[in-house]
């Protein structure tokens, strides 16, 4: 399944939106849009196909349509469905990830706030369902309301329909740990280990000593980490370490040494080689490059 990932460092531009409400039987006409549309199912199911893959849109399905593909409906929906639907475009360049790389990204987020590169972007797949559909729901009238009030500003809903991106990506990334393995205990214990890290980075960690104090042997702990993230324990330890290391570099005045020290990194040298193979900067010209950007981000 593809995923949208976009920039939200600034607000998506909003084009139009509406609460269908279809009085007879109806289908969804072929076409293909130049821009992006969100449908959210509330009564009825709608029949769209996008490209080849064909879609139910029941009460709280989420169906992304990405631009340049054609989509349309396949089967007729009975009167009296209805949904609300979005059209927007990303101000910046938007890329399309494959499900593995998407929840590699968005399942650190789930209790790590280090992977702040991900955090200015949203990650909508192309279908999914909503936990919690009410607090989708009250945006998106308070989006409509705000389009048919003549607001002075189109920015009130250009911030508007990004919060409800933001929500949408929220609720994803909630969901990240309950659809795998049924929700099962081996998800919590999952988390658990990820929690554990971030508060023990500065540790000499080994994946040996992390799988016994959970009571797991090596290869299985690897394999979660497989499965959930698509990387290595020892590749996920590193990409916490060099996030944690970016943050230092940028907010405080703390030595090159002193940093790789705090994040766990007992040899200056090898910090200095991973962090340049992970950013093609050294520590210090990254914070030379990046130190007036959050200065003046406030």
């Amino acid at each position: 399944m593809d995923y949208l990932k976009a920039n939200i460092s600034e607000p998506l531009n909003f084009v139009a939106c509406g609460n269908f409400i279809s009085e007879e039987n109806w289908s969804h006409m072929k076409r293909i849009n130049d821009n992006f549309e969100i449908i959210i199912g509330i009564n009825g199911t709608a029949y769209i196909q996008q490209d080849h893959e064909k879609y139910e849109i029941t009460p709280g399905k989420v169906l992304l349509l990405f631009p340049g593909r054609v989509h349309k409906g396949y089967s007729p929906s009975r009167a009296g469905t209805s949904f609300y639907w979005m059209h927007f475009l990303c101000k910046d360049e938007y890329s399309v990830l494959q499900e593995k790389e998407a929840r590699m990204e968005l399942a650190p987020l789930q209790t790590n706030p280090y992977f702040s590169k991900v955090k200015e972007s949203l990650s909508i797949p192309t279908f999914f369902s909503l936990e919690n559909p009410e607090k989708v729901i009250i945006l998106f009238r308070q989006l409509l309301h705000i389009t048919q009030s003549g607001y002075y500003s189109k920015l009130a809903a250009d911030y508007l329909a990004t919060l409800i991106m933001i929500e949408l990506t929220q609720q994803v990334i909630d969901n990240t740990f309950k659809t795998s393995d049924g929700g099962g205990i081996n998800n919590k214990k999952f988390i658990n280990i990820l929690e554990w890290i971030r508060f023990n980075l500065q540790k000499d960690l080994s994946v040996k000593e992390i799988a016994e104090r959970f009571n797991f042997n090596e290869d299985y702990l690897t394999r979660l980490f497989k499965k959930h993230l698509g990387v290595s324990t020892l590749k996920y330890i590193n990409d916490m370490r060099v996030a944690k290391a970016k943050e230092l570099l940028t907010q405080s005045e703390a030595s090159i040494k002193e940093i790789a020290y705090f994040c766990g990194f007992k040899d200056e040298k090898y910090f200095m080689k991973l962090f340049k193979e992970y950013e093609n900067l050294t520590p210090t010209e990254f914070r030379n490059a990046y130190y007036r950007t959050y200065i003046n981000n406030v």
